[in-house]
This record gives C-alpha cells, sequence and structure tokens, in this order.
C-alpha cells in the first residue's frame, strides 16, 4: 500500500434513515448545525466539555454491571455455560503520507500489523440469526507499541464495532432502565420489543430490531462511541471494500435459512475469497452537534466524514475451527479498555463498560472453570488445531471442510 493517499470513506454505507426523526422528545436532534458547514477544526481530547461525569454516575454503573452478570448466569441456566464468535486471521495496514489530522496515535505512522478478530452478535439472549439484531465485530491487533492504559504491555491494542452509528445504550441511567426491562421479560421478548417502542427516546430504543439483515461481510460496522485519537476525538467505521462482499450488501437472510446461518456463511466465504475492510476515522470537530457522552446521537457522515486510515486484508482461510472458537470464547478478552493511552474509550458509556467489561469477564471465567485470560503477544500464539470433521445435522446444515486455495 506505499504510496497510498487517504480517501473519504463511504458517507451513507446503508446508513439507517430516520433515527433522528424529529417526532420523539428524544434529545436526539441537535438543532442549528445540519445547514452549516463543518468548523475545520479539530477539538482536543482533553478539550472542556468533551467528557461531563454525572452525579451518581458510579452507583448506576455498579448497578448496571450487576443486571449484566445476571443476564450472564441466567444464559448459564439454559445453555450451562456463561457465554459473552469466530476467528480470522488478518493483516491491518495503515497507510503512508496521512495528512497531521489523520496520523495519529499508532496510526502515526505506516506500517503494517497482524490482527486476529471475530464476528459476533451482540444481544444478551441468544435467538436465531434469521432475527434482525445487532452484529458486531472485536478485533486485536499485535505490535503497537505505546503506553497502555491497564499497565501491562503485550503489545496489542483492541477496537470493537457494532452495526449501526448509534446505540441505545446511550449513557447508564438509559442501560440500565432497558437492562431492567429486559430482565423482568427475559423469557416474553414481546413485552420487552413493546416496552421500547413506547420509550420517549423509542427511535433509538428499537433501533437494533429494525436492522437489516444482512450477511456480515457486508456490513458496514461502527465504533458508536468516541475514542481520544492521539490530540483529537474520533469514531470509527469499518466499511467493507471487496468486490465480492458489495455484492451481498442487498441480499438478506432469509426465515427460513439455518439459525446459525450467519456462521455458515462467514466461514464459507472466508474460504473462498480474500475479503478487505477499510478502517476509517470521523474527527470530532462541534460539541454543539456531537456530544460525546451520548451516543445516541449520530455524527452527520456526510458533514463530518469517514477518513480512510488503514486497510484490513483476510487472505482465505477456514474462520470455523472449533478450538479457536472456544478459545475465542472463553479464554480471550476484546475490550475497547485494552490498548493506548492515546486511543483512551471516551463518553459515559464508555466508563460504564470500563467497569460491566471487567465484571463481565470474571464472572465468565470463574464459572467457565479458567483462572485468568489469555492476552496472546502474537499469532504465534493463538492455537490452530487440524479441522475436525463437520458433522450433518438435521436442522443445522454445516458447510463440509474443504482445501483453501
Amino acid at each position: 500500500m506505499n504510496g497510498t493517499k487517504f480517501i473519504t470513506c463511504p458517507a451513507s454505507h446503508h446508513r439507517i434513515e430516520n433515527i433522528h426523526n424529529g417526532k420523539v422528545a428524544s434529545g436526539t436532534v441537535k438543532a442549528g448545525g445540519q445547514d452549516k458547514p463543518a468548523p475545520g477544526r479539530y477539538i482536543r481530547w482533553d478539550a472542556e466539555g468533551v467528557e461531563k461525569i454525572q452525579p451518581g454516575e458510579q452507583e448506576k454503573i455498579q448497578a448496571v454491571s450487576d443486571q449484566f452478570n445476571r443476564f450472564q448466569m441466567m444464559n448459564f441456566n439454559e445453555h450451562m455455560h456463561c457465554l459473552r464468535g469466530t476467528h480470522l486471521k488478518t493483516q491491518g495496514i495503515v497507510h503512508d503520507n496521512l495528512p497531521p489530522h489523520l496520523a495519529q496515535g499508532m496510526f502515526s505512522k505506516p506500517g503494517a500489523y497482524d490482527v486476529i478478530m471475530r464476528y459476533s452478535s451482540l444481544t444478551p439472549k441468544l435467538v436465531p440469526d434469521s432475527i434482525p439484531a445487532p452484529r458486531g465485530i472485536g478485533m486485536k491487533i499485535f505490535g503497537v507499541e505505546g503506553e497502555k492504559l491497564w499497565g501491562e504491555d503485550k503489545r496489542t491494542q483492541d477496537w470493537t464495532f457494532n452495526n449501526y452509528p448509534v446505540l441505545e445504550l446511550r449513557d447508564p441511567e438509559t442501560t440500565h432502565d432497558i437492562a431492567d426491562s429486559l430482565e423482568r421479560n427475559w423469557n416474553d421478548l414481546g413485552t420487552f420489543a413493546d416496552e421500547q417502542s413506547k420509550r420517549v427516546d423509542a427511535d433509538v430504543a428499537t433501533l437494533g430490531s429494525q436492522l437489516p439483515k444482512q450477511h456480515m461481510v457486508a456490513m458496514p460496522e461502527y465504533s458508536q462511541s468516541a475514542y481520544r485519537f492521539g490530540d483529537y476525538v474520533a469514531k470509527f467505521g469499518v466499511f467493507p471494500l471487496g468486490e465480492e462482499q458489495k455484492k451481498l450488501e442487498d441480499t438478506e437472510i432469509k426465515e427460513s435459512d439455518p439459525i446459525n446461518i450467519i456462521s455458515q456463511e462467514l466461514r464459507s466465504f472466508h474460504m473462498k475469497n480474500k475479503v478487505t475492510y477499510s478502517f476509517c476515522a470521523q474527527l470530532l470537530q462541534d460539541l454543539r452537534e456531537h456530544p460525546v457522552d451520548d451516543i445516541g446521537i449520530e455524527w452527520d457522515a456526510k458533514k463530518y466524514p469517514f477518513e480512510q486510515i488503514a486497510t484490513l486484508e483476510f487472505p482465505p482461510q477456514d474462520s470455523w475451527l472449533p478450538e479457536l472458537r472456544v478459545w475465542w470464547d472463553d479464554r480471550i478478552t476484546v475490550n475497547s479498555w485494552h490498548g493506548l493511552k492515546v486511543h483512551q474509550p471516551l463518553g459515559s458509556t464508555n466508563r460504564m463498560r470500563r467497569v460491566v467489561y471487567a465484571e463481565s469477564r470474571k464472572l465468565r471465567l470463574r464459572v467457565n472453570g479458567h483462572e485468568d485470560y489469555v492476552e496472546p503477544m502474537g499469532l504465534n500464539e493463538v492455537p490452530v488445531p487440524v479441522p475436525t470433521p463437520q458433522l450433518p445435522l438435521r436442522h443445522q446444515h454445516a458447510l463440509q471442510t474443504t482445501e483453501v486455495a
């Protein structure tokens, strides 16, 4: 990729329309900035007003952490395993000749990094793949130098993304309310959905159930929350680049498809194709339009475009080996707080995640019989077993192992 210039990422890649419809008093619309040009200046990450800690925030965060631990144990009661993915090895290439506002943090120098990445579904309660739901990716990048947020240094940087640009868990108070509704209606998701449709911010609260039922290699992915980006503040996006991926943009999962169709199709696609994504940054320029502490508000990608800073490249490979999946699910942690200080997560939801993710990890490890998580230093520490035979199942078709070209 030597000599690559920065380019603008897709501004409306399957943009969710009417997130901010202005018909509910949800605070999702910020008036006054839509028809004005972008300021063209980038706000420092430590500037006044970037983060605003609310009274009672720590108590509410602890209450949310307790709720999510209970979700884990309710899943354990149903599935006899404490849940939280597929495994893929790839290479991340940071572009050279980036302008100063994009050459920040781990992206300040051009180069290549080894990466492992998993695809996942994000609903606390397991549902079939044919049901619309948030889907995400988590990646761990190796060989990243710099001072770490957690203190330990295995030279790794984690990133997490979801397939829509805003999040209904927009702050600790809202998260607690939505989680309370889910806990009360754990075995009655219809009532849970009805309660969300009656919220004052229903346009955002119900968004996960309205997402297109895409195959995951064609999905756009968003950090949703903001991060420190060296001197500045940014949200990030990962967008499909490969032509074969783009052909699937308008292909939806059918009701009649197997309940595991996403993992099945991911495996098939990755075995046959090279897969590429653009890694993009969207920088903060106006706090009035883009408050960092409320991630229920979308940053206008037309006015403040995503700009490409790196490329992810996957060679053809088998992404669904059982031992690797168990290793990912049980032993690995992918946490946005596990990384460089120059990429510190910002905002109230991220302050909540710092507590909730840590407590969730501890419970998952303890219940599943592990003393601690594994933090690999490189691809040589990632288990790569011989593929096991794929057994045909009556109601869940399984892809047979084939030779990768």
